[in-house]
C-alpha cells in the first residue's frame, strides 16, 4: 500500500512540474497551483520514504544555495522598520525556490522525464510563437483574448509587457534549437522543430526588446561553440572566454548606443542602486527594500526596480549574497559544461546544451532587467537551472 501511494505521490510531483513548465507564459495562477501542488506531494513523499541522495549528490550546488540565503537572511539586520517586508520576501517570495529546486533535481533523475520536460516545454513555447503571429498579422492574442496594434507596436504575446515575452523567449530558444539538433530519424520532425525555432526567433525580434536580443545572442553563442568543440578543441576555451568577456558586452554597447528617454532612467536607477551599495556594501540596505529607497537616492519621487537583478541583489543583500548567487549559479555552468564536453552526441547532449545556453541567455538579459524579482519569469529561471542541475548529475554519475 505503502509503495503504490509512493509511485502515485512521485508522478504526482512529475506532472505538476510539466504542468508549471506549461503554464508559465500562460497564467501566473496555475503556476502558483501547480507549484504548490509540486511542493506538497514531494513533502508528503519525503514524509513517507525520507531520502536525501540528490542533495548530497549535488552538495556543493546546495551549499552555495544555502549561503545564498544566510547572507540575504542577515541584510534583515539592515531592514530597520522594514524588517518585516524583508523578512516575507526572504520567506515567501524567494524562501520556495529552494525547494522547488530540490523537487527537480530530486523528481528528474530519471532522464527520460527530462526529455518530457523539455517536449512540454517545445509545446508552450509554439503556442507562445503562434499567438505572436496572430497578434502581429491578425491584431489577436488568442491565449489572453487581447486585441493589438500592428508592427509597429512591440509583440508582448500573453506576458504583460514586451520584455516578459523577451525573457521567455530567450530562454526557450536555445532550447528547441538544441533539440532539433539531435538527428532525428524522420526529417519531418526535424524541419518542424527548425520552423518553430524560426517563429520563436522572428518573435524575439518583435519584442523590440535589445536586452532580450543579446540575451539570445548569448545563448546561440553558447549553443554554436559547445556543439562545435571537437572542431575548435584548441581554441575552444579562448573562443568561449572572448565571445563573452569581449564580444556579449560590445553588442551590447551597440544594442544601447540609442537611446530613447525611457532607457535613459535605468541609468538613473542605476546610479540609485550604487548609492545604496556605497552607503552598505557588505550586507545591502535589506531585502525586498529597493522600491521602498529608491526615491531616496535618485531624486525622483517614481517606484521602480534596478533594471538591473545583479546590482539590485547587491544593494538589498550585500556583496556576500551577489557572490554566493554567482557562486551558485557558476557551479551549475561549471558542471554542466564538464559533463557536455566529455559525453558522446546523445538527445540528453543536446538537451543539455539548450537547457545551459537558456539559462545563460536569461542571465545575460537579466543585466537590463529584473526577471528574478517577477513571479512568472523567476520560474522559468529555477525550472530551467533545476532541470540543467538534474541532469548535469545524472549524466556525471552514469
Amino acid at each position: 500500500m505503502k509503495l503504490r501511494i509512493l509511485r502515485f505521490l512521485d508522478a504526482a510531483v512529475e506532472y505538476a512540474i510539466y504542468g508549471v513548465i506549461f503554464f508559465i507564459p500562460i497564467s501566473i495562477a496555475m503556476i502558483g497551483i501547480f507549484a504548490g501542488m509540486a511542493i506538497v506531494f514531494f513533502l508528503v513523499k519525503k514524509i513517507l520514504s525520507p531520502d536525501f541522495t540528490s542533495i548530497k549528490a549535488n552538495k556543493m550546488l546546495f551549499l552555495f544555495l544555502l549561503f545564498f540565503f544566510v547572507f540575504m537572511g542577515l541584510s534583515l539586520f539592515n531592514s530597520g522598520p522594514l524588517v518585516a517586508k524583508s523578512l516575507k520576501v526572504l520567506l515567501i517570495k524567494w524562501g520556495r525556490f529552494p525547494l522547488l529546486l530540490w523537487v527537480i533535481i530530486d523528481t528528474f533523475q530519471d532522464t527520460r522525464r527530462i526529455v518530457k520536460a523539455v517536449c512540454v516545454f517545445l509545446f508552450s513555447a509554439a503556442l507562445v510563437g503562434f499567438t505572436v503571429f496572430t497578434q502581429k498579422f491578425f491584431g489577436f492574442e488568442f491565449l489572453r483574448g487581447r486585441v493589438s496594434g500592428g508592427f509597429s507596436v512591440p509583440s508582448i504575446g500573453p506576458f504583460q509587457n514586451p520584455n516578459g515575452l523577451a525573457a521567455y523567449l530567450t530562454s526557450v530558444i536555445p532550447i528547441v534549437l538544441s533539440f532539433s539538433l539531435w538527428k532525428w530519424k524522420k526529417i519531418a520532425i526535424k524541419l518542424c522543430l527548425l520552423l518553430i525555432t524560426a517563429m520563436l526567433i522572428m518573435s524575439s525580434f518583435w519584442t523590440f526588446c535589445r536586452g532580450g536580443w543579446l540575451g539570445l545572442i548569448a545563448g546561440l553563442i553558447f549553443v554554436i561553440l559547445v556543439t562545435n568543440y571537437c572542431h575548435l578543441k584548441k581554441a575552444f576555451w579562448v573562443l568561449f572566454s572572448f565571445s563573452y568577456v569581449v564580444c556579449v558586452p560590445l553588442i551590447g554597447l551597440a544594442l544601447f548606443f540609442f537611446q530613447n528617454r525611457r532607457d535613459s532612467y535605468r541609468f538613473t536607477l542605476f546610479h540609485g542602486a550604487w548609492g545604496m551599495i556605497k552607503e552598505h556594501p557588505l550586507l545591502g540596505k535589506g531585502i525586498g527594500t529597493f522600491m521602498d529607497y529608491c526615491a531616496l537616492y535618485t531624486n525622483n519621487g517614481g517606484v521602480f526596480y534596478a533594471h538591473n537583478c545583479f546590482l539590485q541583489i547587491w544593494s538589498e543583500s550585500g556583496i556576500f549574497s551577489l557572490l554566493c548567487f554567482i557562486l551558485f549559479v557558476g557551479y551549475v555552468f561549471y558542471r554542466s559544461i564538464k559533463v557536455s564536453l566529455r559525453i558522446p552526441r546523445s538527445l540528453n547532449y543536446f538537451i543539455l546544451i539548450g537547457l545551459t545556453a537558456g539559462l545563460s541567455g536569461f542571465l545575460v538579459h537579466s543585466f537590463f532587467e529584473v526577471h528574478l524579482y517577477s513571479f512568472q519569469l523567476s520560474f522559468i529561471f529555477w525550472v530551467v537551472l533545476g532541470l540543467t542541475a538534474a541532469l548535469s548529475s545524472s549524466l556525471e554519475q552514469g
